[in-house]
């Protein structure tokens, strides 16, 4: 008989971080084998507030025809490419490398000793963020490639909209180094808040029981 057993308490941490990260493997598999399914939404939400950021100048926001897990923005800004055409500039972005965070939720969810309900709802909950996690993440991708790897003339697209080179420097770190990670710890811990009180040994059990 373990421990946890014998006192009526909850998983140890370590037995908690072992079963998230077996459940996790899970998790990465069913996300990216879906991957098509987290990337449509992404897609709808960039076209509107990239089109709302930088009016006319963004054209479209498609799939890549070749592989439908990236999307690529198109523009109406004139680019000379290496083989010396000219044409519409287009951004390729993989919005899933925003996107880690869900299977991670997945594996904690699915670790802790809560009811099936509530691991619905806080997957459900997680699904949503992500998709605006992964939305802010590429489109701030796009800012900062236009400010700073296609010219002047793209640079000034995003400065005549009134965006600063620090604000797309800094919203594009916060999008890429830290919401994709955090994220998904907030919702953990906001759906299970009694539980991790009790792991912590602030509450006893039958409270944090009570929270399920």
């Amino acid at each position: 008989m373990n421990g946890h057993a014998e006192t009526g308490g909850p998983p140890s941490i370590k037995d908690l971080l072992l079963l998230a990260a077996l459940w996790m493997v899970l998790g990465f598999s069913i996300w990216f084998y879906t991957g098509a399914l987290h990337v449509a939404p992404v897609r709808l939400f960039t076209q509107e507030i990239l089109q709302w950021l930088l009016g006319d100048v963004i054209f479209n926001v498609i799939h890549n025809p070749d592989n439908y897990l990236y999307l690529i923005v198109q523009t109406r800004i004139e680019h000379v490419f290496p083989d010396g055409t000219t044409g519409g500039l287009g951004l390729s972005t993989n919005p899933l490398i925003y996107g880690y965070g869900l299977p991670l939720l997945f594996g904690l969810s699915m670790a802790t000793p809560t009811g099936l309900w509530r691991k619905i709802l806080q997957l459900i909950a997680g699904l949503v963020a992500m998709w605006l996690v992964q939305t802010w993440g590429v489109c701030w991708e796009v800012m900062k490639n236009l400010a700073f790897a296609y010219g002047p003339e793209s640079h000034a697209v995003v400065s005549d909209a009134g965006i600063s080179d620090v604000a797309v420097v800094l919203f594009y770190q916060v999008g890429y180094l830290i919401i994709p990670a955090l994220a998904p710890v907030i919702i953990w811990v906001m759906f299970n808040r009694p539980y991790i009180e009790q792991l912590a040994g602030l509450v006893g059990p039958r409270r944090a029981s009570a929270g399920d």
